[in-house]
């Protein structure tokens, strides 16, 4: 089967979270089954930096990028404007069996849809975010008018929709309850995780940690829907109460966030029990995840939650908001610790703490949960659902 992915942002642009690498990851295991796959995407690194290689192969996946107009607007207003997308598709549709459309609000599924349309060419689009313009997903009023312009007709030719969680399910069926038979959930896959965490005591030191440290961990984009300001307003309650607790904040900035949470915690005067460690490329990340005892995240909202399942991968267990897509089944395996307010900087401290007393009780069930999200078995469903509509 020849399949497209057409994404606004590839690998190694990892700074824009989970998409990227569920959609590595679902590309290279398309190979495995002896698919053909090509990933049309953009030039995005970053907010500063563009990809330089044009087209490439990438274990054995063809990736063509074209070069956005604006770099900063990609990056910032996620606005991607690919020069040459038009025409390239136009030209190429007629070549794959079925289009996988990857996000929602994006101008490359204005394009791909509308040509896939035309020459009767099959397309899914999977939404990897929230589906309607809330206030807390901001920009309401772009979502809002890119939906009745040109996303009402994206959804109603689409021949399926992939969403993470039953959650998303019950919210695309407010804006349509003819979708019912169109809707598929697929949840993104765990990572598979080889490596092992042989040299703590040495790992903790390079990150100027005591082995006595209690060390919690929140690896996310710094915006403000993570929920990052929360998690350090708890953090400061908890390590009044025990000063070996330790905070480290990894991840890109994302529109100066990254000031506004040092100003939080010099404010809290806890600036010698926070760690920023920046980006995290998968060596940074499994350094991180070794010398860690718990992960955090309070996002006021989030979809699924890939960096949930990249933890218990490495048998971290997790304090989650209820407001993680993921957090009522990930509780239900008995591995994480899960938060009903986490605005409430006082029970949030108590749950952050249950966590990391619980923590070795918590990480025994890891393993089975992870199973259940097995990039084989996704993609066996995403395949299933391709030869369905081919």
């Amino acid at each position: 089967m020849k399949i497209a992915q057409v994404i606004p942002f590839f690998a190694p642009a990892w700074s824009y979270g989970g998409p990227v690498k569920v959609c590595f990851d679902l590309s290279r295991e398309l190979i495995s089954h002896r698919n053909e796959v090509t990933v049309l995407t953009t030039d995005a690194y970053d907010h500063l930096r563009r990809m330089n290689k044009v087209c490439e192969e990438m274990d054995g996946v063809k990736v063509v990028r074209f070069r956005n107009i604006s770099n900063n607007l990609a990056k910032r207003s996620n606005l991607y404007l690919p020069k040459g997308f038009k025409k390239y598709f136009q030209n190429h549709v007629k070549d794959y069996d079925i289009v996988h459309l990857h996000a929602f609000y994006t101008y490359q599924n204005i394009i791909a849809s509308k040509y896939c349309v035309k020459y009767g060419v099959p397309y899914i689009l999977h939404l990897h975010e929230k589906f309607d313009a809330t206030r807390e997903m901001g920009k309401s009023r772009i979502k809002k008018l890119f939906l009745t312009l040109f996303g009402k007709n994206i959804i109603t030719n689409a021949k399926k929709i992939l969403v993470l969680s039953q959650g998303e399910k019950l919210n695309l069926l407010k804006f349509d309850r003819a979708l019912e038979n169109k809707i598929e959930i697929v949840p993104n896959p765990a990572p598979v995780y080889l490596g092992r965490c042989s040299d703590k005591l040495i790992l903790r030191k390079k990150y100027n940690l005591s082995q006595s440290n209690k060390v919690i961990l929140s690896l996310s984009r710094l915006n403000h829907i993570k929920g990052i300001d929360l998690l350090i307003k708890a953090f400061s309650s908890l390590v009044k109460k025990d000063g070996e607790f330790r905070l480290i904040i990894a991840g890109p900035d994302e529109r100066g966030h990254k000031s506004q949470l040092k100003q939080i915690i010099k404010d809290k005067n806890i600036q010698d029990k926070v760690i920023f460690a920046g980006l995290a490329d998968q060596k940074m990340k499994n350094e991180l995840f070794c010398i860690s005892d718990i992960l955090a995240l309070f996002s006021r909202y989030e979809s699924f939650g890939v960096v949930v399942l990249e933890s218990l991968a490495h048998a971290v267990p997790v304090c989650l908001s209820k407001n993680v897509g993921i957090a009522k089944e990930i509780y239900a395996k008995k591995c994480a610790v899960i938060i009903s307010n986490p605005c409430d900087s006082q029970t949030s401290a108590l749950a952050l703490d249950k966590a990391f007393e619980l923590r070795f009780k918590l990480a025994k069930n890891c393993k089975t949960a992870v199973a259940g999200f097995s990039l084989e078995k996704i993609t066996d469903q995403i395949v299933s659902i391709y030869k369905v509509i081919t």
